[in-house]
Formats: C-alpha cells, structure tokens, sequence
C-alpha cells in the first residue's frame, strides 16, 4: 500500500488551520475592572483608613490606580463619621479621636464621584486578651530539627463562652510589625475550644540569628474580628499564596463584604491591652 505524504501533510495544515479559534480574555481593563476596598476601623482612638483603589489587568505592573473624589463615611447608627483624601492618594481618614465601641455593626458607605454607590456592614466583637506568653530559642521544634534559629512564642488565653470567636494577631519587636504583610498575618478561631482555655504557638524565624534585636521587647497584639472577615482572609491567603496541593481546585472567587461587585473587605475588630515580653 503506497502512501502519499504530500497529502497527508496538507491535509494535517488543512484541518489544523480549520481548528484554529480566536479567543476573547478579559484582562480587567477599562469598564471590567472593578472598586477594590480595604478599610477597618477598631476600638482604638486614632486616624481610621479605608483605602480605594480600581483593580488591574494582570499585565499592569504599576501601583494600583486610586479612587479619588469619592464621598466615605462610616456610621454605626448613632454616630457618623466622615473620611476625609487630604492627601489625594485614595486612603480616606477619619479624625484621630475617632474610636468604635464593641458589640456594634459598623457600615461603610461609598459614593464615587460618578454616583456609583456602594456599601459593607461589619460587626465589631468583644475584645479579648493573652494570659500569658512564654518563649523559647531552639532550633528545635516538636523533636523536629528546624533549618535556622526560631523564637517560639506559647501563648494562651480564654475564650468568650457560647459565641464563635475568631482572631488576627500582630507582633512587633521594638514597636516595628514583624508580619504587617497580609502573607504573614496569623489568624485564628475558637473551633472546639469555646468558653476554655485556647493554646497558641507562634514561630518566628531568626534567619541570620540576628533579625530580631537582641533584648528586643516583643508586643503582642490580640484582635477579635467576624467570622467573615476570618473567612476573608483563609480565602484571600489561599487564593494569593497558594498551596502546592496536586489536587488543588481551580482559583475561585474571594469572599466580599462590598455591594455592587466591588472587591475587597470592610473590617471592625477590637482589641483589649496588648501583651509586652522582654527578649533576653
């Protein structure tokens, strides 16, 4: 049986031509990029920030492009309060005296300058606090040889009885934020702990064994926050960071509390005294 190959090729560029099909992606430019929103307000007395921006095609690698001109307040029925852009960057203000009270919803309200309105509503639990935190120096941890020098921080405290808590913790050495970047962010809830006794431990690596100050003073900051905004950021960190998973599902799409298809989270947490340790 002879074979012409000529023809076979031609007909293998004939079909692979025919297949071939132009595909629209939405890169997220112009009218499909959306509001993003990150603001909170807490139970501290001070400046209060809601920052907005628009979203961004995924080839765009300049800051993100602020909202401006844009009318904010945040009230929580009896009191409103008015955010102010003096600064003209798209991180609106609140006056420095400004303080929520725990146990309240507090609402954000967004009024762009082309009379696109958009709101988010979250509640601000009951603040809780640490009983103690100890530490320990090792290169050990769970009988596991770890790569580098760790501080390990054992902290404990009692859970709020017959409500869901969730918490976000804060650690600064010398006042500076160990992990003020979302990806460092610890977060944690109640779970089978409710009305008891709750045990945390918290490891941070000293890589050069000198990052961290000797005879630093750590501070530990203890928010409580909604079950939403706990859900925010599991989601949001999952979704941003990733996971190695092989099975790993496909992206979905991150949980919001902002109407009108906006992006982003509106959060109101709280926080009791912070806990204060001397690194020796």
């Amino acid at each position: 049986m002879k074979i012409n190959i000529f023809k076979i090729s031609l007909l293998c560029i004939i079909f692979g031509c025919a297949c071939t099909e132009s595909i629209d992606i939405d890169l997220n430019e112009g009218e499909n990029n959306h509001l993003v929103v990150d603001g909170e307000i807490t139970n501290l007395p001070k400046a209060h920030s809601v920052r907005l921006t628009r979203s961004t095609s995924y080839f765009y690698n300049q800051p993100a492009p602020a909202e401006l001109g844009a009318t904010v307040t945040i009230t929580d029925g009896e009191n409103t309060f008015i955010l102010l852009d003096d600064d003209n960057d798209g991180t609106y203000l609140t006056d420095s005296t400004v303080c929520g009270v725990p146990g309240r919803t507090y609402t954000l309200n967004i009024e762009l300058a082309n009379g696109e309105t958009y709101t988010a509503s979250d509640y601000m639990p009951l603040p809780n606090s640490f009983d103690t935190i100890y530490y320990d120096y090792t290169d050990t941890y769970l009988s596991i040889k770890l790569p580098e020098h760790h501080y390990i921080f054992y902290s404990s405290f009692t859970e709020h009885p017959g409500v869901p808590d969730c918490y976000v913790l804060y650690v600064y050495f010398n006042d500076s934020c160990y992990n003020s970047e979302f990806k460092d962010v610890t977060w944690t809830s109640d779970g089978d702990f409710d009305g008891n006794e709750m045990f945390r431990d918290i490891e941070i690596a000293d890589a050069n064994e000198d990052s961290i100050p000797q005879k630093a003073e750590a501070r530990f900051d203890l928010y409580s926050i909604s079950e939403e905004y706990y859900d925010f950021i599991g989601e949001f960190s999952s979704e941003t960071f990733g996971n190695s998973a092989i099975l790993q599902g496909p992206p979905a799409n991150i949980p919001t509390n902002v109407s009108n298809g906006a992006l982003g989270f509106f959060c109101a947490k709280s926080i009791d005294e912070p806990y204060r340790l001397k690194l020796e």
